[in-house]
């Protein structure tokens, strides 16, 4: 007998775990990309052209540079109705990738998305494609301006060379529609000193060019707040212009500034100031004002009339309130079970109408300064906490968490009561109310001292805080310099609450503002917001009025 070999083959199992673990790699790697990234297959009629697509897998980017939720498993069709009307290039450019195989890149602009996308693509497979995207809306907007620019400097540039032989004839216009302009206008050279008055100046502030051309701007010109007191000249319009680069501007519903005559008589002023720059260095400043007594006058007269309104519109809910009161409590006969839900119904609506008539009184009040603060010194913590007790079934309802940080157990403030109370009031319940159930919210009481930094500025004195947070929706950015404005509301908050009057914050502000408080905030849209609440360690400041607040 020969011998014979005998081979034996192993073959290995694969690592079940290495798979597992490269495919949370790759996915890893795929939703950390910046670009987008979507999986698709192609939809084809009898005739192989392209209908359609349905997305099998898209990575984390995709949403927030589309828009689109919730993608996988559905067709483009359903996520962007008409998209086959409005961008059939689309369909044309995926179909042939994915029946030919041949990747493309190409720039477009999806209209129903509004955006801008550089889209890689090609087809791993026949009737499938990948779409590497970026958002480039801004990159193309930029581009836009700068064609735009470019256009206007060439404009700019022939605008000069036909005009250079006419240098003195316009320069002589112009200082005739300078001196004939409906406005008041004042200009100043680097150092304060009056170049030019025109003729509405001169008869609005009763004073003659030929003698005050030269003269330093603040010898002529009496500038005062409200209550007749002068204002600091490094504090007026002019000189913070001859300061820096930026334009000062007063609006007519929140002028502070009067110019007052040699005659005693005054009158308020709306005032736009801008510096007058040549080679990047300030050579003056134009400063345009007119006067706006009427407008003031009309403003009162309107807050005048929305006080007598709403005092008016609030006797017949707080009738309806009694009225249902006493029919709940049984005092009017037992009622149905059916019946209580009725009234509980008219009760509650009736109560937001009347919370929306006390801000609308609140307002006017506001606007009209015919409110009071008065001042007793009263334990923070012993007020937080009653106001956090009077939110307290809110707060659970929703089963959100609530964070109370005090630094000093007990600690004494002057302030008016029921004005802190509506503060804090309306901060909290805003927390509550656009804050998603299982959220958190932190209130934080703590001494800061002059010059700490608090969220992104320094305090100017010693100071009480009052920190408010969340976890909540946020503020979108672009919507954050309105958010102490009357009557708005931002756009996720309109989405998540549709009650509410935008006047909460706008009544919190203003209170703050004229007891010698401050309040800022800082938020990210789904993140939260943060408020701080600023009260000097000497307390608020007291204030004689024609009516107190009404708390809401």
């Amino acid at each position: 007998m020969g011998t014979g070999k005998i081979t034996m083959a192993i073959t290995k199992t694969p690592d079940k775990n290495k798979i597992s673990n490269s495919r949370d790699f790759y996915r890893s790697i795929l939703d950390n990309m910046t670009d987008g990234l979507a999986y698709c297959q192609m939809v084809f009629d009898a005739h192989e052209n392209p209908v359609d697509w349905i997305y099998i897998k898209v990575n984390k980017n995709f949403e927030k540079l589309t828009g689109l939720k919730n993608a996988e498993g559905k067709k483009v069709s359903k996520l962007i109705p008409g998209i086959g009307a409005s961008n059939p290039e689309l369909l044309e450019i995926y179909g042939q990738v994915s029946l030919t195989g041949k990747p493309k890149e190409f720039e477009i602009y999806v209209k129903s998305l509004s955006r801008w996308f550089l889209v890689s693509v090609f087809s791993p497979q026949k009737n499938f494609f990948v779409a590497l995207f970026q958002n480039i809306t801004d990159r193309k907007q930029i581009e836009k301006n700068l064609d735009d620019a470019k256009i206007a400097a060439r404009n700019v540039l022939d605008d000069l060379n036909v005009e250079k032989s006419k240098v003195e004839i316009a320069h002589a216009k112009e200082k005739a529609i300078l001196l004939s302009i409906g406005d008041g206008i004042i200009a100043t050279d680097e150092k304060g000193n009056i170049t030019l008055i025109n003729k509405v100046a001169e008869k609005l502030l009763d004073i003659k060019s030929e003698k005050v051309i030269g003269k330093v701007f603040s010898e002529v010109l009496l500038l005062e707040d409200e209550k007749g007191v002068s204002i600091p000249l490094q504090k007026r319009p002019i000189s913070m212009a001859l300061a820096g680069t930026t334009t000062t501007t007063t609006t007519t519903a929140g002028s502070a500034y009067y110019y007052a005559r040699k005659d005693k008589t005054k009158f308020p002023v709306a005032i736009m100031v801008t510096p007058i720059i040549l080679d990047e260095k300030i050579i003056g400043a134009i400063e345009v004002f007119r006067d706006i007594t009427q407008e003031k006058e009309i403003d009162k007269a309107k807050s005048e009339f929305v006080s007598l309104a709403s005092h008016q519109l609030k006797t017949p809910p707080t009738a309806i309130k009694l009225l249902t009161e006493r029919m709940l409590s049984g005092k009017t006969g037992k009622l149905t079970e059916k019946q209580k839900e009725y009234l509980n119904d008219v009760y509650s609506e009736n109560q937001r109408s009347i919370e929306l008539v006390n801000a609308l009184l609140n307002v006017s009040r506001i606007e009209m300064g015919a409110f009071t603060v008065q001042l007793s010194e009263k334990n923070i913590r012993a007020i937080v906490q009653s106001v956090i007790y009077e939110l307290k079934s809110a707060i659970d309802k929703k089963q959100l968490r609530l964070e109370e940080v005090h630094q000093q157990k007990n600690i004494s403030l002057l302030i008016d009561e029921p004005l802190f109370r509506m503060v804090l009031n309306n901060l909290v319940i805003n927390a509550v109310n656009y804050t998603a159930e299982g959220g958190t919210i932190h209130i934080e009481c703590k001494e800061v001292n002059k010059g700490e930094a608090l969220g992104e500025k320094l305090l100017a004195e010693n100071s009480f805080v009052i920190v408010v947070s969340d976890t909540g929706y946020g503020i979108p950015k672009n919507q954050q310099n309105k958010l102490f404005t009357k009557f708005f509301r931002a756009d996720n908050a309109r989405e998540k609450h549709t009650d509410g009057t935008g006047l909460g914050l706008y009544i919190v502000k203003s209170i703050l503002d004229n007891s010698g408080g401050s309040i800022w905030f800082t938020s990210e849209e789904n993140k939260g917001t943060t408020f701080y609440v600023v009260i000097p360690m000497t307390g608020m400041k007291a204030r004689v009025g024609k009516k107190e607040l009404v708390e809401i």
